[in-house]
């Protein structure tokens, strides 16, 4: 398995939508929240990763280094 698939695998098993794209992965998120009188708000964005710290901050993930590396 090469590095952008398993970059790919990690931002999937978080059930967020990616895709690999020439030589890096683009992770697509939404964040939405809610104000105090309750309407909502949404954030999208679109980054591109080259690695998988890059991907876990992305995500705001706590996984363990080594264990997204094995």
């Amino acid at each position: 398995m090469n590095r952008l698939t398993r970059i790919k695998d990690h931002v999937d098993a978080h059930g967020v939508g990616c895709a690999i794209v020439d030589n890096h992965v683009v992770i697509d998120v939404v964040w939405s929240t809610r104000t105090i009188s309750g309407a909502e708000r949404r954030r999208e964005m679109t980054e591109r990763v080259t690695s998988l710290e890059e991907a876990a901050r992305v995500l705001g993930c706590q996984c363990d280094a080594t264990a997204i590396t094995a």
